[in-house]
Parts: C-alpha cells; sequence; structure tokens
C-alpha cells in the first residue's frame, strides 16, 4: 500500500510540472489577450483596462495574493469610424492607408498639391514654395517617399515625419499624405505635444491616377490615460524575504478607429501568457525565494510601465536575485536570446541558461546580447538590479505592429522548452 502510494505521488508531481509548462493554457490565454473584445490592450475604448481586469481574475483564480499599482499618462486614442475617400473612391484601412498615431482630429474635404521629398529637406526651397502656393495652407501635401532611393536621405525624412509633433508653424499646410510602397510598424501616439498636422500614409499605386481632393474623417483625441501595473506574489519556503521577479507587458497599440485592431499576440500576450503560466507552476512548486510576478502596462509608450514601478517599488529592489522579463514568446525554432547577458550581474544567470540547456537540449541555442532599452527589464537594471529580457529566434509567421500579429499565426511549439529552462535556472539560483 505505501508503495502504491508513493507511486501515486510521484505520477501527481509530474502530472502537476506538466501542467505547469502547458501550451494549451498558454495558447487559451493568448486567444483571450488578442480577441476583438479587448480592443488590442491599447488606448481607444480602454482596451488595456479590460485586459488589465482579465490578468487580475487569472491571478485570483490560481488564489494569489494580488496588487495593481495606477498612474497615468497623455495619450492619443483614435476611437470611432474612419474614413479616407480619395478622388471618390473609399480606401481601406491599414491595406491602403494608415494615419499616424498623433494625428489630430480631422473632418475635411481637402485639395491635394504635390511637395517634391527634396523641398522638405531644403529650408529656403520650402520657403518659396510655400510662397508660391498660397492654397498649400488649406491643401494635404502629398510626398512620394517611394521616389527617394538614397536609405540615409529616407532615413532623415522618416525621423522628420516622427517628429512632426515638435513642429509649430513650420508647415503652412493642413498634413501630409506620404506615398508608400508598404505600411510600416504602427506604433503609440504620445500626447505630451499635440500636433498641428495630419499624417497619413497612402499606397503609392493608388496616388499614381490624377489627384484632386481627398476627404478625410476620424476622431483622435490626446487624454490623461489612466492605466495599472498588475502584481502577484508567492512567498519563498527557505529565504522570503529575497526575491526574484518574473515580467511581462501586457499592453499593445489598440484600434485604429472602430475596425483596425493590432492584436498583439507576438507583442505581447505571448509573454504575458507565459508569465501566468510560469506562476501558476511556482503556485503549485515554490521557490526557496518569494516569487514577484509583475505584469506592465504602457511599455509601447516608452517602458512607462517599468520605470514607473522602478520608481515606486512595491519591494525591495536591493532583495531582488534576478528579474527574468518575457517578451515576443512565439516561435523559437532556432532558440532563444537573452538581453543583458553578459552583465557582470546576470552573465551567470546566463552560463547556467547555457549549461542546463546543454545538459537538456530544452531549446535550439541561448544566444547572449549587451543590454538595450528595448524592454521592461531596462528601467531595472538602470537601478542596478539583475535583469535579463528573453526573447524566442525562428519560427514565427504573422506581423509586427500590425493587424496581422494574430493568435491564429502563433506557433507554440517551443514553448515548453523554454519554460522548463527558465524553471530550471530559478530554481539552482543561488
Amino acid at each position: 500500500m505505501k508503495k502504491f502510494a508513493l507511486i501515486v505521488l510521484c505520477m501527481l508531481a509530474c502530472f502537476g510540472g506538466l501542467q505547469a509548462q502547458d501550451s494549451n493554457s498558454v495558447r487559451k490565454d493568448i486567444d483571450a489577450l488578442t480577441s476583438r473584445s479587448m480592443f488590442g490592450r491599447g488606448y481607444a475604448y480602454h482596451g488595456d483596462s479590460i485586459a488589465a481586469d482579465y490578468i487580475v481574475k487569472r491571478f485570483q483564480s490560481m488564489q494569489l495574493e494580488t496588487k495593481e499599482q495606477e498612474y497615468k499618462f497623455p495619450v492619443y486614442a483614435m476611437e470611432g469610424p474612419v474614413s479616407i475617400i480619395l478622388n471618390g473612391k473609399v480606401l481601406k484601412g491599414w491595406e491602403d492607408f494608415v494615419i499616424a498615431p498623433f494625428s489630430p482630429t480631422m473632418h475635411a474635404s481637402l485639395p491635394i498639391v504635390d511637395l517634391d521629398y527634396r523641398i522638405l529637406l531644403d529650408q529656403p526651397a520650402l520657403d518659396n514654395f510655400f510662397a508660391k502656393n498660397k492654397k498649400a495652407k488649406k491643401s494635404m501635401l502629398y510626398v512620394d517617399l517611394t521616389r527617394c532611393q538614397n536609405a540615409d536621405t529616407l532615413k532623415t525624412l522618416q525621423r522628420l515625419f516622427g517628429m512632426l509633433q515638435r513642429f509649430k508653424d513650420s508647415f503652412r499646410c493642413k498634413g501630409f499624405i506620404l506615398g508608400v510602397d508598404e505600411m510600416s510598424a504602427w506604433t503609440v501616439g504620445m500626447g505630451y505635444h499635440k500636433c498641428q498636422y495630419a499624417l497619413i500614409y497612402v499606397k503609392k499605386h493608388l496616388m499614381d491616377a490624377k489627384k484632386n481632393t481627398i476627404k478625410i474623417s476620424y476622431t483622435n483625441e490626446a487624454r490623461q490615460h489612466h492605466t495599472r501595473n498588475v502584481c502577484a506574489m508567492i512567498p519563498g519556503t527557505e529565504v522570503p524575504d529575497s526575491m526574484v521577479v518574473l515580467t511581462a507587458h501586457y499592453d499593445h497599440l489598440g484600434m485604429m478607429g472602430e475596425e483596425v485592431m493590432f492584436p498583439g499576440c507576438h507583442d505581447n500576450a505571448s509573454g504575458t501568457a507565459s508569465v501566468l503560466d510560469l506562476a501558476n507552476y511556482f503556485r503549485l512548486h515554490p521557490l526557496k525565494y518569494t516569487v514577484e510576478i509583475v505584469v506592465f502596462s504602457a511599455e509601447e509608450a516608452g517602458l512607462l510601465g517599468s520605470t514607473y514601478f522602478v520608481s515606486h517599488p512595491l519591494f525591495d529592489l536591493k532583495k531582488v536575485k534576478m528579474v527574468v522579463n518575457l517578451d515576443l514568446m512565439c516561435g523559437g525554432d532556432d532558440g532563444i536570446m537573452v538581453v543583458n547577458a553578459k552583465d557582470s550581474l546576470t552573465n551567470g544567470f546566463y552560463n547556467s541558461l547555457v549549461q542546463l540547456n546543454a545538459d537538456s537540449h530544452w531549446v535550439k541555442e541561448v544566444k547572449a546580447r549587451d543590454n538595450a532599452a528595448n524592454s521592461d527589464h531596462f528601467p531595472f537594471t538602470e537601478k542596478g538590479v539583475p535583469a535579463i529580457f528573453i526573447y524566442t529566434l525562428g519560427g514565427r509567421t504573422g506581423g509586427y505592429h500590425n493587424p496581422y500579429d494574430t493568435s491564429a499565426g502563433a506557433s507554440l511549439t517551443a514553448y515548453q522548452g523554454i519554460a522548463h529552462l527558465v524553471i530550471e535556472a530559478l530554481e539552482q539560483l543561488r
């Protein structure tokens, strides 16, 4: 009887371990986080708040102690109908056009005036252009970016338009239409500076015909947006006053109006779902150190959630043994990259990942790169806290910062190996 009981206990332990790295559970959370009901987890329709509520409920279902940390920042939110009609032709959002997220509200029918891209980089020529084209003041200026063949010049133009919010009364026009071959990644429209000009990207082939008028209708308002970091805690069994921290950001880009949604599966529903799964594992198999789980908002707005957190920490940062930040976790056929792996505070942990993987072959390769301000680990490193950022390499389909980053295109074939590797490394952390 004792022997039978021992076998049962072993089977239960194994079953619990398998469940902890459950790609089915991860898939379920990804599906929920990328659904239309979350509005892309951005600022339009308060999608990020809906996602935060979901994460809180997930932690509560695990019976974890949960805290929320609220803060605010100014951001644009494009809500309601979005319509672009070019010479009587109704254009399709994202397929035909994209409105820059900081473009101010516009409801107008405007003439189109051509502007050579070279004039934009020549102030005397630009002044002369506006002097000769009085009607430009009440027009949209069309700049064909596809004509620019010099890579450095194109980068300069892209920076100029990216900084359009900072130009006050510099251009005597209503805004710009940029002719492009492909739409580039969307971003967050920060509301620190109110923009005077609309900026609309349109497929170049649609602009090749005679350009007379464009009818533009959308509402995009800057507001003080309240958002939340969501935290949970699992007490350590031996050294509860020291801790490891698991992090991910749950926010994404949201909506361009009421139709175009940015699901953000890879970035970063995948990391959020991974952290939820690891939280469940450590609930069932506690570490000797306390596990703090922090799921950040506003990463896409410039690491605002993690920056706020390290300035207003809910635990003593000096007692943190390691921060493991998971971002961009779909795919992984070619292994993982560990950002900030070469720092003296984190190199030992990275070497442990490499050795454990050499022993068990959890992933194809564990690569290293220097630190960068590219995810939520970075504000911790600025405070002297050991922190790494793990993302996957290869094996992914779907888009990035566009409507095609969907759950349907998400491969999770490498997830269990990555989870096992992270768990083993944290269990062996000294």
